[in-house]
């Protein structure tokens, strides 16, 4: 009698065994498949129509308003009562579509309960506007601050199963759904930017090789100030017609003058949105004042090498001087906009 129930204790056991590890593996189970290949996207300024796949990494204009159609069916796996469907977004002005329920939030969840779970799921339909090329870059000696800068920013448009009790946030993360849609926001003038600053370092490598201070000039672009790295571009090019390379005074002058500007509009933008609360502003505006200076002395240094191409007999080196000559004109300018930075600060 106690062999017997001893058994039946095991097998008892053994079953629950069985039933606990099906459980735990239908949890992690995919339970929904994304169709990839009927999934599209409409822009419903231009009209054109692309595959999901092909929309997949693209670049899209700031503005336009984008419609997805994103289709989902069932892969047969078990599917608990507790598991929903979140859709998430970070376009602009966001209208969602999930069978006939609408919502106007960035995220929301949909497909609960056992009978939602046992029909078909319905078309996932999303239009938005593309949101400002705006992205999170680095400032080399301020990694440790979110900066902000122009851009082509990450738009995103993700499904997730996952677990809810409240119907409301996820609990668990189940299956994100593959492959998730990103995209990149743009503009007309972050695109001709780009192009004049590729043309431009182009024509002056091919006068006076690849310099370090070509890949500051992209590297400018890339973190956020293509309007800087276009200007900066056009003068570099403008300087490599001479035959002979430019001394390289010249090349640590402009180094030295940019890194001056982009610190001291970092200070101000810092200051201003209260980011500076608790630091001595006196002492900012009065390094202010110092950086006003400093750029005025390289924009001396600047007038002594144009002065001395100025008398060249060579037409393109008295090219080049006059180039400077603008250069520096447009230094001056912004050392008296840093002065008026610095009495700002003073004032706040």
């Amino acid at each position: 009698m106690k062999r017997l129930f001893y058994t039946s204790l095991a097998v008892l056991a053994l079953t629950l065994l069985v039933l606990s590890v099906g459980i735990g593996i239908a949890a992690v189970q995919d339970v929904l498949r994304l169709d990839e290949e009927n999934s599209y996207v409409l822009n419903l300024e231009t009209g054109s129509k692309l595959r999901y796949v092909e929309f997949l990494d693209s670049k899209q204009f700031e503005g336009d308003r984008l419609e997805f159609h994103i289709y989902v069916s069932k892969t047969g796996n078990p599917i608990l009562d507790d598991y929903v469907l979140e859709l998430r977004t970070n376009m602009e002005n966001p209208e969602w579509k999930f069978g006939d329920n609408f919502s106007h939030s960035a995220n929301w969840i949909v497909w609960k309960g056992k009978e939602e779970h046992e029909r078909m799921v319905p078309t996932v339909t999303l239009s938005g506007d593309v949101p400002k090329p705006i992205r999170k870059v680095k400032e080399p000696g301020f990694e440790a601050y979110d900066i902000y800068g122009i851009g082509e920013g990450a738009v995103y448009v993700e499904l997730t199963v996952g677990m809810s009790k409240d119907g409301r946030t996820l609990e668990r993360i189940i299956q994100k759904l593959e492959p998730s849609m990103k995209f990149f926001s743009t503009n007309k003038e972050i695109q001709d930017a780009e192009d004049k600053i590729d043309k431009n370092l182009e024509e002056a490598r091919g006068k006076i090789g690849g310099t370090d201070l070509e890949e500051d000039i992209r590297k400018l672009y890339e973190e956020g100030h293509p309007g800087w790295a276009s200007e900066l571009s056009g003068h570099y090019k403008k300087l490599s017609v001479v035959a002979e390379p430019p001394p390289l005074s010249l090349y640590i002058i402009l180094a030295v003058i940019l890194g001056l500007i982009l610190g001291s509009a970092f200070v101000y933008v810092y200051v201003s949105r209260g980011g500076g609360k608790g630091v001595d502003v006196s002492q900012i505006s009065s390094e202010l004042n110092e950086t006003s200076g400093k750029i005025e002395e390289k924009s001396s240094s600047i007038n002594a090498i144009s002065t001395r191409f100025a008398r060249s007999e060579d037409e393109e080196k008295r090219g080049v001087a006059r180039e400077l000559i603008r250069i520096r004109a447009s230094l001056n300018e912004i050392s008296n906009e840093i002065r008026t930075i610095a009495d700002r600060i003073r004032e706040r």
